[in-house]
């Protein structure tokens, strides 16, 4: 199921990712107190990246450090929240516990 673009952008600043627009593309780095942890990913403005597919949606799994393609339509359909994401992250060793 795909993901539209603006959903992704609206859900990441609430899951802890600053926003960056300097660029060609946007991207979007995630911060826990205060320092990046190397997480990332980015979106493209162009009119064929409106929507997200599946293909695309397995390269942000890996920029975003979650497991499963469930896992990233939860963190941007809301189901997942900061918290739950920050769970994961602390899980998997990507942020101190």
């Amino acid at each position: 199921m795909p993901v539209e673009r603006k959903r992704i952008e609206q859900s990441l600043p609430r899951k802890g990712f600053v926003r960056d627009d300097s660029r060609d593309h946007c991207y979007f780095h995630h911060k826990y107190q205060g320092k990046d942890t190397g997480l990332w990913t980015f979106t493209s403005h162009g009119s064929h990246y409106k929507t997200y597919d599946e293909s695309l949606l397995k390269h942000m799994k890996m920029q975003l450090g979650l497991d499963t393609l469930q896992q990233v339509r939860e963190l941007f359909e809301c189901p997942m929240s900061k918290e739950d994401y920050l769970a994961i992250l602390r899980k998997k060793g990507r942020i101190p516990g």
